[in-house]
């Protein structure tokens, strides 16, 4: 199951058009149903050729043959003229299909094409050697999972990556990227071991009523913690977190007595906190609409006014209260292993208030290294300008420097 909390928290140089979001916006007006507001963003012959009842007529014929819309995943652009082109993978319940937006110099939209999607496979990062390693099926908890195993006698040192928020898979897919993936292929073609799986919100359907913090994500890493431990190629384990995985590796790596923790873009302040500004982020670049209620939520929750079992926002109300006591920044400060923190400078989603917490209290700690690569966002991925939800759905990989950091941290 996905829960509404989890797409807030959640993501080669990205250059983005000129009206990619106003391209975004339209798509989302559709899939949202809003055939009206989507119509008036069309230019004025587009509006003369697509009546309002043929649009919504097209839409609903889309989800008779291919079932209820679940996300957008993907997108590319290409330029004709002065026109600029947006492809946006669409999923449905039975399937993908592609949705073909034109916009006009203007920025309106200008043509609006659905095709059979093309679907779009994996292409390993260029600093991926995939003779340099083995990949091999593995279970965590009855979680289905891989281990990338590089060539030679080792022992290696070794990783388990730590999801994000939400049903991830054990690639940490976003749209059409898979995080996990190019980390797993860039380390261990650097000789690291590296265990991913999936996330238990992923393969099982969980009751939001009785999610915890422990029972989704805790319990199952100290598991891949404890395997690694027990491999004669393994020499030293270490915890990679992402996101909110990377707010729980240092009580994980606490906990299974891990070797070292790399946090990436690790939040410091409670999720309430980090969702509320994401909102406002996103309301002030016209990509969220009439967020006060939601606001309002969150206010309870961070005066703990709501029942524990009362289910907000997609989880119960006892899981916030859960994560806002469990105090990262104070277990990380008392840790001796080694832990490195990679930050993108273009994150909206962990911010720089983030960044300054983490900075001020574990800075002057000998055992911590900080890194901040200024032009990466939430995904470890490069791009320009502010980062958006829409840059998350344009094919690209971690940045090949996170995989250097890591690797010549490890290894010093």
């Amino acid at each position: 199951m996905r829960f509404t909390i989890f797409f807030l928290v959640l993501l080669g140089v990205m250059v983005f058009g000129a009206f990619e979001q106003e391209a975004y916006l339209f798509v989302q007006r559709l899939t949202t149903e809003d055939f009206e507001t989507a119509l008036s963003m069309c230019t004025d012959q587009m509006r003369k050729q697509l009546s309002l009842q043929n649009l919504s007529s097209i839409w609903y014929s889309l989800k008779s043959q291919l079932g209820d819309f679940k996300e957008i995943i993907a997108y590319e652009k290409t330029t004709q003229g002065e026109y600029e082109i947006y492809n946006f993978t669409l999923r449905f319940e039975k399937g993908e299909i592609s949705a073909l937006v034109t916009m006009d110099k203007e920025g309106k939209v200008a043509g609006l094409f659905f095709t059979q999607s093309a679907g779009a496979e994996y292409e390993p990062p260029d600093y991926a050697n995939l003779e340099s390693f083995e990949e091999k099926d593995i279970s965590v908890n009855g979680l289905p999972g891989k281990l990338t195993i590089p060539e030679g006698k080792g022992p290696f040192p070794a990783v388990v990556l730590v999801h994000g928020s939400g049903p991830n898979d054990m690639d940490e897919t976003i749209g059409p990227n898979k995080i996990f993936k190019d980390i797993a292929y860039g380390l261990s073609s650097n000789g690291i071991i590296v265990l991913r799986y999936h996330k238990r919100t992923f393969v099982e359907k969980m009751d939001p009523a009785t999610l915890t913090v422990e029972e989704e994500v805790i319990k199952d890493a100290q598991e891949a913690v404890k395997i690694l431990k027990q491999r004669e190629d393994v020499s030293t384990v270490y915890v990679l977190g992402h996101s909110l995985g990377a707010m729980l590796s240092p009580e994980i790596a606490e906990r299974s007595k891990a070797d070292g923790v790399i946090m990436l873009a690790p939040p410091a302040r409670p999720l309430e906190d980090l969702m509320e500004d994401q909102l406002k982020y996103l309301q002030s670049l016209g990509l969220a609409e009439n967020i006060e209620e939601i606001l309002k939520t969150l206010e309870k929750l961070r005066k703990k006014e709501l029942p524990p079992d009362e289910i907000v926002l997609g989880a119960p109300a006892k899981y916030f209260y859960d994560l806002r006591e469990r105090q990262p920044v104070l277990t990380a400060k008392r840790l001796s292993i080694p832990m490195l923190l990679i930050f993108g400078g273009r994150d909206y989603q962990v911010s720089e208030k983030d960044r300054k917490i983490w900075l001020r209290e574990l800075s002057d700690k000998e055992n911590v290294k900080i890194v901040v690569f200024e032009d990466l966002n939430h995904l470890m991925m490069t791009g320009e300008g502010k980062s958006t939800p829409v840059e998350y759905m344009k094919k690209g990989h971690v940045d090949r420097r996170v995989i250097d950091a890591i690797v010549e941290w490890m290894v010093k």
